[in-house]
């Protein structure tokens, strides 16, 4: 009886707690072979913005280039709520180790890619203070407007790691209003 009580303790501590599991990052990230067009397929993430517009936000297209020092230039467009298209450039600061970035003027204080084939998609984790509460994201990359079944299925396998569930994840409808709007 008693283990049954300490085994039912100790599952409901590992279940309930907050304590993300430490996920390794992509082995040998490769700047180059992150760089270039990105659409961003889907998301998980406990923003409480994000989850008030999961449902209605259309698919972001991102363009990454490397740069000489390490860092990432990252362009994104994406259609906002009243039919514009938003563009934000942004340059990801490289971390401490390869595949680990942070843009602090956006409080993005940890964007790491998890897991990439460079080809096909990317799995990013992107840790974010706001209003002085921890929060993260988890996106899809994928090099075409298509979800790419072995990416979803990584995405999925992590999510619980990053203590997310499916109810804070959304895939993206597909948009072509702002394909032209990345390259101005």
């Amino acid at each position: 009886m008693m283990k049954a009580v300490l085994l039912g303790c100790l599952l409901g501590l590992l279940w309930g707690s907050p304590v993300q599991a430490d996920i390794p990052l992509q082995a040998n990230f490769d700047n180059s072979k992150f760089q270039g067009l990105w659409y961003i397929v889907a998301a998980a993430s406990d923003d409480n913005d994000f989850l008030a517009m999961k449902d209605n936000m259309k698919m972001p297209i991102t363009f990454v280039t490397s740069l000489a020092n390490g860092d990432l230039s990252v362009k994104t467009v994406y259609p906002g709520p009243d039919g514009r298209c938003q563009k934000i450039d942004a340059t990801f600061t490289k971390g401490a180790v390869p595949g680990q970035f942070s843009n602090p003027g956006m409080g993005q204080e940890d964007i790491s890619v998890l897991n990439s084939d460079y080809k096909h998609y990317a799995i990013l984790r992107i840790k974010m203070n706001k209003g002085g509460v921890q929060r993260v994201m988890m996106q899809l990359y994928c090099r075409s407007p298509e979800l790419f079944a072995e990416g979803a299925q990584r995405m999925q396998m992590l999510a619980p790691k990053l203590n997310l569930n499916p109810s804070q994840g959304a895939i993206f409808a597909k948009s072509d209003e702002c394909n032209k709007a990345l390259t101005k």
